[in-house]
């Protein structure tokens, strides 16, 4: 098919509605293995350093996998919420919003029918530990730490933009990499694989998810050098 035969309108509908879903997540709706194995093979189009593929995906939907994998990430998300609640009376509504979701899908979490938990072969210390052992410079270090997770993050969101084509809602949250061993011990991830996040998959209620309140793209988009909004002049 060719570009231009394309949806554009439904594309950029994807693109400017995939929300992160907690409150929304349809919790006694199940979830099709299927369709979640047809939105990974579309996430396997995402592009990835020299071609290594480096991703891996862990599907979960054992309910007593989920239950533990859920109390791991009440625990790691509890003292986040606790500086949260601190800061309510100074936070704004937005914010506000979110720690409430976010604790929503804690208490939840366990009843989200499927989690999917994007892992990387590449590690950040051993990582770290292979470049200083070789004396290479702190430029070039970041430039390798960034690759580990880049790695497998463009991977997840095309899962997550192939799910909200789909009708399911998801969200990719990293909360419960505070307790990562444990979670690799649980999940017998082997010793040299990252996980990179969670993302709990569920169908969502409601009819669509909106466009969310953004600032306006002269404050955060400059041109030719930093803080320059105004693109250059025709000549």
């Amino acid at each position: 098919m060719h570009l231009t035969e394309l949806d554009g309108a439904s594309i950029d509908h994807v693109l400017a509605t995939t929300r992160a879903a907690r409150r929304r997540l349809d919790l006694t709706r199940p979830v099709p293995l299927e369709v979640v194995h047809e939105c990974l093979e579309l996430a396997l189009q995402a592009p990835t350093g020299f071609n290594l593929q480096n991703w891996r995906w862990l599907v979960i939907t054992d309910p007593e996998i989920r239950r533990a994998l859920a109390a791991i990430y009440r625990r790691s998300l509890r003292p986040f919420i606790e500086m949260m609640d601190a800061q309510t009376a100074a936070a704004d509504e937005p914010t506000r919003r979110v720690s409430t979701s976010s604790w929503y899908l804690a208490e939840h979490l366990h009843e989200v029918p499927v989690h999917v938990i994007p892992c990387t072969t590449l590690q950040v210390t051993a990582e770290r530990e292979m470049w200083t052992a070789q004396n290479y410079d702190t430029d070039l270090w970041n430039m390798a730490a960034s690759s580990v997770y880049g790695e497998v993050w463009p991977a997840a969101w095309s899962f997550m933009l192939a799910l909200r084509s789909r009708g399911l809602g998801s969200s990719l949250t990293m909360i419960h990499l505070a307790e990562e061993p444990e979670a690799a011990r649980l999940l017998d991830i082997p010793e040299g694989v990252s996980q990179a996040g969670l993302i709990p998959v569920a169908y969502f209620t409601g009819t669509d998810f909106k466009p969310a309140p953004r600032r306006p793209l002269h404050d955060v988009a400059f041109h030719e050098r930093w803080g320059r909004t105004a693109p250059p002049a025709k000549p």
